[in-house]
């Protein structure tokens, strides 16, 4: 395998890896964002304005809304735990971690973009695929360009439950969209290994829905 391919197979979703407690260097994230936003985007339009919050007041507020968020959809509750060591739980656990730290990671990036195409009645699959099409490439980009300075990274959407009061906490304009919300700090640990993925025999297909898999 070489250094490329290792990179795209153990390039993880950070969320408990991520040391809360170390400083992050601006211009090391800002390096790689200067390196995302190389990524193709809708028509090279570059409609997007990636917000960075390291103000720990601020992040203590938008900290509280995303526990907000998290706690609205699960009815009050944390519930990895009932998940037990399964797949799920580990997931669910990992997430519930986040809600209860994302005030102290040292830095958080909000992707937004402001979608530049007139909308028609009917044109709702067009209109997301290339509205999240302009932003997630650069995110991954972000992402990869991160991990290989020893930083990490989840993308993580809970807060666009609230996404009305954090666009007035940041001053975010209402004509953008806001793509995702991307904690960021050194890792603990990094990923060594290929991630558990299901076999393409059962994830693809050729030429129709139901035809032979790759």
């Amino acid at each position: 395998m070489n250094h490329i391919d290792e990179l795209l197979t153990t390039t993880r979703s950070a969320r408990k890896t991520l040391d809360v407690t170390a400083p992050v260097d601006l211009d090391v994230i800002a390096e790689c964002l200067r390196i995302g936003v190389q990524a193709p985007n809708g028509t090279n339009q570059q409609s997007w304005k990636w917000l960075l919050i390291d103000d720990p007041d601020i992040r203590g507020q938008l900290g509280e809304l995303y526990r907000k968020a998290y706690l609205a959809m699960t009815g009050g509750n944390y519930v990895g735990d009932l998940f037990g060591d399964s797949d799920v739980g580990r997931v669910m656990t990992s997430t519930e971690w986040l809600v209860e730290h994302l005030a102290e990671v040292p830095a958080i990036v909000i992707p937004c973009f402001e979608p530049y195409l007139p909308r028609q009645d009917g044109d709702e699959q067009f209109h997301d695929a290339t509205l999240y099409g302009s932003i997630f490439p650069a995110v991954w980009n972000f992402q990869l360009a991160l991990r290989t300075r020893g930083y990490g990274s989840c993308i993580t959407t809970l807060h666009l439950n609230r996404a009305q009061q954090v666009g007035e906490l940041l001053g975010i304009p209402p004509t953008f969209v806001q793509g995702c919300l991307l904690p960021v700090a050194k890792l603990r640990v990094a990923a060594t290994t290929a991630a558990s993925r299901r076999p393409l025999s059962e994830v693809t297909a050729r030429n129709t829905w139901n035809g032979p898999s790759l």
